[in-house]
């Protein structure tokens, strides 16, 4: 069924072999959302319902910006599959931005006090301006997470949670507990990242992203995590739902 709501439509950003592109072409943010593996042009026609010469056209821009390449089709020579090729590094919103600069803290009487200040004010900047930075917040928190697997001391599942809310004290990122083993979900408590954040959105994509690079270094797969709960949309606690992606075998 095509897609004919634009509303909620976001202005997404790329990073490419020929620089930062902007995408802000509803039906291009469609053909890309559609793009998470490899699809043919058949299909994307089919599923946004407009014109084959119409798709072809923004997929060849797509193409000529450095953000989606293609292949042959296995199947079928004389069918292309496409596929994204620029990494997705975030989004801008051009709604009408309601959110406002936190008052700044006014205990800065250690250096760990004004790093989490300094973080407090940059996200806050960001979103002040419309941008959302998700994927590559995710991607730091993931390269530290990865680091702090490396210090965990565990030998069962039930002792790696454990060193991960030991970790977590440690560091001041929050109190972590674990809320359930199946579905994996912990949450955290007094969390570090959107402390004093009410922006009504989840914020702690430097949290998912620990967690995943946890989660991936101990399963040896790719996993996914969700945060469901955010104290800045006013939830009790910061929550993550943990799954290993369905794509992995």
């Amino acid at each position: 069924m095509p897609i004919n709501n634009f509303n909620n439509t976001k202005i997404k950003i790329y990073s490419t072999n020929k620089g930062i592109k902007i995408v802000d072409s509803p039906i291009k943010i469609q053909i890309l959302n559609m793009l998470e593996g490899q699809v043919s042009e058949a299909d994307i026609v089919n599923e946004i319902g407009k014109s084959k010469s119409t798709i072809s056209v923004h997929l060849k821009n797509l193409i000529d910006d450095g953000i989606v390449s293609f292949k042959s089709h296995p199947m079928d020579r004389r069918s292309k599959l496409f596929y994204i090729l620029a990494d997705y590094i975030g989004e801008i919103y051009p709604d009408k931005i309601i959110y406002k600069y936190p008052e700044v803290n006014s205990q800065l009487d250690t250096r760990e006090q004004l790093f989490t200040e300094i973080f407090r004010q940059y996200k806050s900047t960001l979103l002040v301006h419309g941008l959302q930075l998700e994927p590559l917040e995710v991607e730091t928190g993931k390269n530290v997470g990865k680091e702090i697997y490396a210090s965990l001391e565990f030998e069962t599942f039930d002792q790696l949670i454990d060193a991960i809310i030991e970790k977590f004290e440690q560091l001041g990122l929050g109190h972590v507990k674990l809320s359930s083993d199946n579905p994996l979900i912990l949450k955290n408590y007094d969390c570090n990242e959107c402390n004093g954040l009410q922006y009504n959105m989840t914020l702690c994509n430097l949290t998912k992203g620990v967690f995943k690079g946890i989660f991936e270094e101990f399963y040896k797969k790719e996993v996914s995590v969700e945060e469901v709960e955010c104290t800045s949309k006013y939830d009790d606690c910061c929550t993550f739902l943990i799954e290993l992606n369905t794509n992995n075998s």
